[in-house]
């Protein structure tokens, strides 16, 4: 069997165990051998493939902020618009002339992970070691972040960061930074700098964000203004909003549409904020966001005063969106049934169960404890605990 052969062999079983228990927190032991072994394929092999000006758009890769360039694997090159199967596109990150990361992308075979049309992505230190794939299990990562979990803690790092080896090797840093509430679930963050800490905290899907002199910066991503932002820095018009970004900083942006966006939009959730002050939900995967942004206001609506957030009055088109909106947070799957809430961790191995049954057949519940009074169940009282640390 060839080499690339048993890598595939490997990759197979990464998906086949992935509800069971990990090894390292991340991953499983046939995961952590499998980004090994494509390690071992890939060294010395992919320098070697044609350079191309860069992965197609519909490759999934890991957000890095460096300047990258990428290679092929000849699979690859016989189709660059729609890849086949087999093809690994590799990406070297430099910072100067400084190799710092390598993020490789493999077209593995059919089955493999519908989500993300079989592709699956590893980030590599230049030594090999894996710092992050497209398959592990951490709830808390962001976008150009990754994340350990530690006796309650988080820490957090930027992909690019130059002590994430030090880290990896030891599991701490003799410099540190700690910052105690600020974390989702009211965890406390640990990275080597403050810097490190409000970027992860600012980060958000959807948006560009960028700290700049403790002020963060926060535009549509693929919009004109992040493009213009990212070519030539601060757009000419801007807005700025001070005190109501993450950890009471200042925000900023090309127009209050986007800050109020950014301050209120969930996962799974858009939102508006009319002339008012009130802040329109609306479910992403429904009809009515759409409707509402082309034709304004529905004239028969759902009001509730002063749960938002902030105390803020929410509004929405369809019964029950209010509430989905209300219990939903990063890093957590939440789902009402018959009035009662299930919590689940987004990296928990009873999602499948969960998504099969709506029910779990070992799980944990309390009475009136959840948000709004409701009864919330989970599959342990830990994620219970940590979930409900959004409300306090």
């Amino acid at each position: 069997m060839s080499r690339i052969s048993s890598v595939l062999v490997c990759l197979a079983l990464v998906f086949a165990v992935a509800g069971q228990a990990l090894a390292d927190g991340r991953r499983s032991d046939e995961h952590s051998q499998f980004a090994d072994a494509f390690w071992t394929y890939l060294d010395g092999k992919y320098d070697k493939w044609e350079v191309v000006p860069q992965a197609p758009a519909a490759v999934p890769t890991p957000l890095v902020a460096a300047t990258g360039k990428t290679y092929a694997n000849p699979t690859a090159l016989k189709n660059l618009k729609d890849p086949s199967y087999g093809s690994i596109f590799v990406t070297e990150y430099r910072k100067g002339d400084e190799l710092i990361g390598l993020a490789a992308c493999y077209r593995a075979k059919e089955g493999i992970d519908s989500k993300q049309n079989d592709w699956y992505w590893l980030y590599y230190l230049p030594t090999g070691e894996t710092v992050k794939t497209s398959a592990d299990k951490a709830a808390f990562d962001k976008p150009g972040y990754v994340t350990f979990e530690d006796d309650g803690r988080l820490w957090v790092f930027e992909l690019t960061n130059p002590n994430l080896a030090d880290f990896l090797t030891i599991g701490e840093l003799t410099k540190q930074v700690i910052r105690p509430g600020v974390g989702p679930s009211g965890m406390t963050l640990k990275s080597d700098e403050m810097e490190t800490i409000l970027g992860y905290v600012a980060a958000k899907p959807g948006f560009l964000t960028a700290i700049e002199d403790g002020r963060v910066w926060v535009l549509r991503e693929g919009s004109d203004a992040a493009k213009e932002f990212a070519a030539a820095g601060e757009p000419a018009k801007q807005v700025i909003r001070p005190g109501v970004g993450p950890m009471g900083t200042t925000l900023k942006s090309d127009d209050a549409a986007t800050i109020a966006a950014y301050r209120y939009e969930k996962p799974g959730f858009h939102a508006s904020v009319d002339g008012d002050g009130r802040v329109w939900v609306f479910a992403a995967d429904g009809d009515a966001w759409q409707e509402f942004c082309d034709k304004g206001e529905p004239a028969a609506h759902v009001t509730k005063i002063g749960v938002g957030p902030n105390r803020e009055t929410l509004k929405t088109r369809d019964a029950g969106v209010i509430e989905d909106y209300l219990v939903a947070q990063p890093g957590y799957v939440t789902k009402i049934i018959d009035g009662r809430l299930w919590v689940m961790r987004a990296d928990s191995s009873d999602l499948k169960e969960f998504a099969a049954n709506n029910d779990l057949a070992k799980h944990v519940t309390r009475i009136g404890a959840g948000p709004m009074g409701m009864t919330i169940k989970s599959p342990d009282a830990e994620t219970i605990d940590y979930y409900m640390r959004n409300f306090r």
